[in-house]
């Protein structure tokens, strides 16, 4: 079984390039998480508002373009990226129960409610930083990435 046909690799067929394997997982898989972020992040400046969700995803999904254009800046960008958007929802999570929005039903919230809500939070702030982390792995450490984005396979296999 050898390469899939859609991505480009080196004359021999064996050095991946291009946007294919775990990087195209990165690209789609980015997607609904950024659409999760952006919901959250919406919500904290306006009230869901939905031309805000629309513009803060075409910010944070920004860098995905240059992945497809296949911008030698692209990595770096992603990256800084997905640690921008892990802080501010870390930031977004932390902000929750002192919401002045929260702040009335927070006295009314029993400690299992509390506990409940918590722990979502927490989640959300851990996927997050687990998803920066692992992609921020696979971009330093990333044979195709590193041949995609630093010019010919042959130059980077040089370096």
């Amino acid at each position: 079984m050898g390469p899939d046909p859609d991505t480009d690799t080196e004359i021999n067929g064996s050095t991946p390039v291009g946007v294919g394997g775990w990087l195209l997982v990165y690209v789609h898989g980015s997607i609904p998480f950024l659409l999760f972020h952006s919901a959250g992040l919406s919500g904290w400046f306006l009230d869901y508002a939905i031309w805000l969700l629309a513009a803060i995803f075409l910010l944070l999904a920004s860098p995905l373009v240059l992945i497809l254009l296949k911008s030698p800046r692209a990595p770096r960008w992603n990256v800084v990226a997905l640690w921008v958007v892990a802080l501010v929802i870390t930031l977004r999570a932390a902000a929750v129960p002192f919401n002045l929005d929260t702040e009335g039903a927070a006295q009314e919230r029993s400690p299992e409610e509390w506990v409940a809500a918590i722990a979502i939070l927490a989640v959300i702030v851990v996927g997050s930083l687990a998803w920066a982390t692992i992609w921020t792995a696979y971009f330093r450490r990333s044979l195709r990435v590193r041949n995609t984005f630093s010019g010919s396979p042959a130059e980077a296999a040089t370096r």
